[in-house]
């Protein structure tokens, strides 16, 4: 229902802080959890800290081509098999997703980090590894329904949105079983909604063990509440029961923007202390910039109370802002996008492009991640990494050297990796003891050097040696 809310200035306050407002709680859950998301410490932190250039990605799709009528719509990392999985949803008759493995990336849910780098070749043009394709297909037989658009999962079980094209019919959220990735199960729990539309499904488990499943429809301007009968999803005898509708007139604002985009995906977070959080991945219409938004989710008397806290733009394109377009985009969020929370609580954000113009044929994509993004990197030479920016307010630009990854480009000549001979200005880096990181002023680890190591930010500009590096290395001297 529609309503109107007073007092915003007071009303807001209290939101931002907390309180008792908060009837809605989320179940706070660890990392591969079967129903149930890990949780994030801190979620307008996490949003705010995000790196605003993601890491290229990309995997080989199969069946039916994908194109800019027929594009993807939604995608959900998946924690079940080592996280190596991923659900991709597109518009088009009888098809709700695709499952991609990510089968040359590590198991354990850490961050995936690039699948194209090779020696002598941008970015852009790459290929993904061979062994990171799409390996089924999820098809559904409701005939009415033509278009499966954003999805959710919670711990291995998805929320799938379906709209239908017929005159009259409604449209549906369905459910898999994703414990088995290769194998997705439909459930019998559905839910329709009220109109033809459902362009967006947001579903998390409830501190109760019930379940908050959200339906977006007209561009996700409106949306509906609904709270399962029950807490086992797989079970038959479970629904879901409407809660409340919302518009975007009635949204409120702790940061002063009072946008509500129209989302292409909109998924739960659920913060460690129980609050609920929406996220929304969406390209606005000044320029076609990417962004994602944060809303604190609450219920005031069993109605919903929607309040913007955080805001983010990303960058789509590669290398650097005005490569949004052709061929360097490689992302968009207003084609898939989705979010995943690690084993650590940190928060990641992937976006696919509409359809495969990436090399080869392949899906372009990109992995937004905090600016510090690998636990343990200060103990463990596997976790470590070296990021290098363009700019010294570690803005623009950058170059992650992730040092699992440091074999597959010529470190020895930055000319070759991205043009990024004397172009660095900052740097953000975590070492473990007795490692180091040089970076030299020549090719091939020539002249003289800045070295680095523990776990810090510098802006070069202020020890002389912005805009200066052309080489650089891991170095073990020992303890």
């Amino acid at each position: 229902m529609m309503r109107t809310l007073g007092c915003l200035g007071l009303l807001t306050t209290s939101l931002v802080g907390g309180s008792a407002l908060a009837q809605w709680t989320g179940a706070v859950c660890g990392w591969g959890s079967d129903d149930c998301n890990q949780c994030v410490p801190d979620a307008v932190g996490a949003v705010n800290g995000l790196r605003d250039h993601g890491d290229v990605l990309g995997f080989f799709p199969i069946g039916d081509p994908v194109t800019q009528s027929h594009h993807w719509q939604g995608i959900q990392r998946l924690p079940a098999a080592g996280g190596r999985h991923l659900a991709v949803s597109h518009s088009g008759a009888t098809k709700a997703f695709t499952v991609v493995e990510m089968g040359s990336r590590d198991t354990g849910g850490a961050r995936f980090r690039s699948n194209r780098l090779e020696a002598g070749l941008s970015y852009p043009a790459t290929l993904p590894s061979g062994s990171d394709r799409a390996i089924t297909d999820a098809w559904f037989s409701d005939l009415d329904y033509t278009h499966s658009g954003g999805m959710q999962a919670s711990g291995n079980l998805l929320a799938v949105s379906l709209e239908s094209s017929s005159s009259g019919a409604r449209s549906r959220v369905v459910f898999y079983d994703l414990r088995s990735p290769s194998s997705p199960l439909r459930l019998p729990v559905s839910r329709v909604g009220t109109s033809e539309q459902a362009g967006t499904a947001s579903l998390a488990k409830l501190a109760d063990g019930r379940f908050l499943l959200i339906l977006g429809r007209a561009d996700a301007n409106n949306l509906e509440f609904y709270r399962s009968t029950g807490a086992d999803l797989r079970s038959p005898a479970v629904g879901f029961e409407p809660l409340d509708e919302w518009n975007e007139n009635e949204l409120l604002s702790a940061i002063g923007d009072w946008e509500f985009g129209n989302y292409q995906n909109l998924n739960l977070v659920t913060q460690c202390d129980g609050s609920l959080f929406l996220a929304g991945t969406h390209q606005n219409t000044l320029g076609g910039e990417d962004w994602i938004d944060l809303y604190r989710v609450t219920e005031q008397n069993g109605q919903a109370v929607i309040t913007k806290v955080a805001r983010k733009h990303l960058y789509c394109g590669y290398p650097s802002p005005g490569y949004d377009s052709g061929t360097n985009r490689q992302c968009n969020l207003d084609a898939a996008g989705g979010l995943y929370v690690d084993p650590w609580g940190q928060l990641l954000v992937y976006g696919t492009e509409h359809d495969n113009d990436g090399p080869g044929g392949s899906v372009k994509m990109m992995e937004f991640r905090s600016t510090f993004p690998n636990p343990g990197c200060d103990s463990d030479i596997h976790r470590a990494f070296v990021e290098l920016y363009d700019d010294s307010d570690f803005s623009d630009r950058g170059l992650m050297i992730d040092y699992p990854d440091y074999g597959r480009e010529n470190y020895a000549n930055f000319t070759s990796i991205e043009g990024f001979n004397d172009k660095t200005s900052a740097v953000r880096y975590c070492l473990p003891p007795g490692w180091r990181f040089r970076l030299y002023e020549h090719g091939n680890f020539g002249g003289s050097y800045k070295e680095l190591n523990g776990r810090g930010s510098l802006n070069l500009n202020t020890v002389g040696f912005g805009d200066k590096t052309s080489s650089g290395r891991f170095i073990y001297l020992g303890f």
